[in-house]
């Protein structure tokens, strides 16, 4: 602005760092030291011991005040040493379920020869990486080492609450020491980056679940509305008997021994499953109910997910609404539940698209045969939307109907389908046990190679400070 000097690129008036701060930064690149609150108070004590003894003249004092900076000195050398030649590291689940508890393993090496390292912090943050990680708990974990000797290992495991579904980024670890005194804390930075994935909370399908699920898969008449019906498994041959279909006749049989011979099939009782969730969502003045209801939708679609890949003769399709829809489908197994659910974890709320264009982006087969269940946080008019579809005819669309269920979280309290137990153990939950022998393998196959250096004596040494921190 007109008036106001300008400052030229060499001019000493522009914000640089200065001198001392210049050096400390070149000294020690990685560290921040910063005085405590018992350290602030201990330098108001000193100014005023030695503005005593300025102003009153008396070399006692000012003798003291002399012997008081000691300390201060002797923090800053002292804590530079105290960090000196350590190195840490953690151990990182590659997902972990909302509400479970998350457990980091953390591992702090001594590299000095005869000095042991004391009374070190650990601090760590998870850090959401996106807006879907919106959960509202502050994750810091923070370990304290007693003491790590030289040449060794010590090892802390921290435990806490996991944060809400989404990715997560566990950033630098920071080495935190207040030695010898307990006035000035400096902090060691290291750049240890660690994916996270939090997949949604697992809970329980009650027993009205169970039965609205049983009376969607049959008929009026007790017959089920099963694939297995019109694609039966060949199973073996018998005689022919009075009202068997012309069609199951096996020809070639029948003329060798010359006895009508029919094909014999087993039936398949499980019917393929897909999971349609509308995240929806208004784009202004959103409640707390309609995000708790999101989210109690999206766990449903997840528990209903974990229960289908259990049974592996199933197909599952996940599909959901948005500007563009999207679909996971593929037969129940481990890998496809590891997929949907990753998406479940991710799946942010929109307020575009419509249920009628996901049911466009569907399989044929799956329109025509699967048991559809219909997750959304607003209320729909299945016929209208079935009837938009421009893949289905008015008897089609009718058809559908009949094999949908829906599940509306503005009018329906889904607390009635699924149940949510915070005390449970950790040996009843249903969501981790199903995935608990991949999470070993990929847990053994993520050891940092840092821990095979351990010799015995720093194994014992690791064993002494090994413990768990919630």
């Amino acid at each position: 602005m007109p008036g106001e000097p300008r400052i030229r690129p060499n001019d000493p008036r522009r914000g640089k760092p200065s001198f001392l701060r210049w050096v400390a930064k070149a000294l020690w690149p990685n560290e921040r030291l910063r005085w405590t609150k018992e350290g602030i108070y201990y330098l108001f004590v000193w100014f005023g011991l030695l503005g005593m003894g300025l102003y009153q003249q008396i070399n006692l004092i000012l003798l003291t005040a002399g012997l008081a900076a000691g300390p201060v000195v002797a923090s800053i050398l002292v804590s530079t040493s105290m960090l000196r030649g350590l190195q840490a590291w953690r151990r990182v689940p590659a997902y972990v379920f909302a509400g479970d508890p998350l457990r980091i393993d953390y591992s702090l090496e001594n590299d000095r020869r005869f000095t042991a390292a004391l009374a070190l912090h650990v601090s760590d943050e998870v850090v959401p990486v996106d807006r879907t990680s919106a959960s509202g708990i502050a994750v810091t974990p923070d370990v304290f080492f007693a003491r790590v000797p030289g040449r060794g290992i010590a090892r802390v495991r921290w435990e806490g609450p996991a944060p809400g579904r989404g990715r997560y980024e566990l950033r630098s670890l920071e080495i935190v020491t207040r030695s010898p005194f307990g006035l000035l804390e400096r902090r060691l930075s290291l750049d240890e980056k660690d994916p996270l994935l939090v997949y949604p909370r697992i809970g329980q399908l009650t027993r009205r679940w169970h039965m609205t699920h049983r009376e969607a898969t049959e008929t009026r008449r007790g017959m089920r509305h099963d694939r297995a019906m019109q694609q039966q498994e060949y199973h073996g041959l018998r005689d022919y008997r009075p009202g068997d279909s012309p069609r199951w006749i096996h020809w070639r049989t029948s003329a060798r021994v010359g006895v009508p011979m029919v094909k014999e099939f087993e039936q398949q009782h499980e019917q393929d499953l897909a999971i349609l969730v509308d995240p929806w969502l208004p784009r202004t003045k959103v409640t707390h109910e309609q995000r708790e209801s999101l989210e109690t939708a999206i766990s449903f679609a997840a528990t209903l997910c974990l229960e289908t890949c259990r049974q592996s003769a199933r197909r599952l399709l996940l599909g959901w609404t948005g500007p563009v829809p999207g679909i996971r489908q593929g037969p129940a197994s481990v890998k496809l539940l590891h997929e949907t659910l990753e998406q479940l974890a991710i799946l942010r709320p929109v307020n575009e698209g419509s249920l009628a264009g996901l049911l466009d982006a569907l399989p044929p087969v799956t329109l025509r045969e699967a048991l559809i269940v219909i997750v959304s946080t607003r209320s729909i008019n299945l016929n209208e939307e079935a009837e938009k579809t421009t893949r289905l005819s008015g008897g089609a669309s009718r058809g559908l109907v009949g094999r949908v269920t829906l599940f509306d979280g503005s009018r329906t309290d889904l607390s009635e389908f699924i149940q949510f137990d915070d005390a449970r153990s950790a040996s009843t939950r249903r969501g981790p046990r199903l995935l608990e022998d991949s999470r070993e393998a990929e847990t053994a196959a993520a050891a940092p190679d840092q821990e095979a250096r351990a010799t015995p004596a720093n194994a014992h040494a690791g064993s002494d400070a090994e413990e768990t921190i919630a």
